[in-house]
């Protein structure tokens, strides 16, 4: 077992989540086993998100950034975690960062994320903010659509990792534990 005891890892959550939802309170125990600080924060209203108040959060649970954290997002908190990125000094980095189901532009499903996803992201800067970059999706995702999370992917360069049949990772799709992601993460 990799001994992660210098790492600090945010689990970012999404739209209608909480930190004790679907994969997210399995894997902050196994990154714990493993030595790691492990943070999944309660973003507010995630039943009626707004951009500022998630950015705000973020903001003040993380308000440095450095090689030794990891920030992992799951569907609206991948583009809420890049955001956070970019508002971040120049050349402040993160030893890593994973978008799961992540998507930039707007949803056909979700119109009322529309505000998360308005402004287009630097692409070229979020990739100078991390080496390790990786993206996760499945092949049959009602939610995001699977190709909005390569062409994600495909714009910042990251290492990909495509789950068939994981819809959405969702606790109710059968995502109570997420192996997929952990050996993703121990083996970087």
């Amino acid at each position: 077992m990799p001994d992660l005891s210098s790492r600090q890892y945010v689990i970012v959550h999404g739209y209608l989540a909480s930190p004790d939802a679907h994969w997210f309170p399995w894997f902050k125990e196994q990154l714990e086993q493993r030595g790691a600080t492990v943070t999944v924060p309660a973003l507010p209203s995630s039943q009626a998100p707004e951009p500022d108040a998630w950015a705000e959060a973020l903001d003040t649970l993380l308000p440095h950034l450095n090689n030794q954290t990891v920030l992992i997002g799951h569907s609206l908190g991948c583009v809420t975690l890049l955001r956070h990125l970019m508002s971040r000094p120049k050349g402040e980095t993160v030893g890593g960062y994973v978008l799961v189901s992540g998507f930039d532009q707007h949803l056909q499903t979700l119109p009322a994320l529309n505000a998360f996803t308005d402004t287009p992201l630097d692409y070229e800067d979020l990739q100078r903010r991390s080496a390790f970059r990786a993206s996760v999706f499945s092949d049959n995702d009602q939610i995001v659509d699977p190709r909005q999370s390569q062409a994600l992917a495909a714009s910042l360069h990251t290492t990909t990792l495509e789950v068939p049949g994981g819809g959405h990772f969702l606790g109710r799709e059968g995502h109570e534990q997420f192996p997929q992601l952990l050996d993703l993460l121990t083996h970087a």
